[in-house]
């Protein structure tokens, strides 16, 4: 009976060591980034200059250049960045998925009803506001109590995931390809 008790305690010391030291492998293991998909350090400078139909607006591109639509569409769609369509309707998103697939169903065809549709966005905006609004949205509609994030500050935020802090969601060059997209929306 000693015999095995004693058997017993060192077989526990040792799964006991043995589960310590794993832990301890793990724990030094270095943990994976949540923010792994491009999101930007820094942020482009621009002029925030009066709107048309806003308060504020920004009349050049952020990279000098224009963006690319389909590009844009990507974002939009995109579940860790953009993700516009999870609370706005975009018919013509909308239209890409397919009843009979169900990766594209998941990629283009749940939109919520949060926010307004962007259907007509162009028409109701000019493209330095629809910039403006995809940059920093508080500074687009400042009376507004809106959950959209500002898309392309790094700083300012509330509740942000360690990994995530002083990054901006998208990158000036992703800004443009969404305002590209948008401006397509008439």
């Amino acid at each position: 009976m000693k015999v095995t008790r004693a058997l017993l305690g060192t077989v526990a010391g040792a799964a006991l060591i043995l589960t310590a030291g794993a832990f301890d492998a793990f724990a030094q293991k270095k943990k994976k980034s949540r923010c792994k998909d491009g999101e930007a350090e820094t942020v482009a400078t621009y002029k925030v200059d009066k709107g048309e139909n806003l308060p504020a607006a920004i009349a050049a591109s952020l990279t000098g250049k224009p963006g690319n639509a389909e590009k844009g569409v990507k974002w939009m769609v995109h579940r860790r960045l953009g993700n516009c369509i999870a609370c706005h309707q975009v018919t013509s998103i909308l239209q890409r998925a397919k009843d009979d697939d169900l990766a594209s169903l998941r990629k283009y065809g749940f939109h919520g009803k949060i926010a307004p549709t962007l259907d007509g966005v162009a028409e109701r905006y000019t493209e330095a506001e629809l910039r403006m609004i995809v940059v920093d949205i508080k500074q687009a509609f400042p009376d507004a109590n809106s959950i959209m994030p500002s898309f392309h500050r790094n700083d300012g935020f509330t509740r942000v995931i360690g990994d995530c802090k002083g990054l901006a969601i998208l990158t000036a060059e992703r800004v443009e390809d969404v305002v590209a997209f948008l401006k397509t929306l008439k």
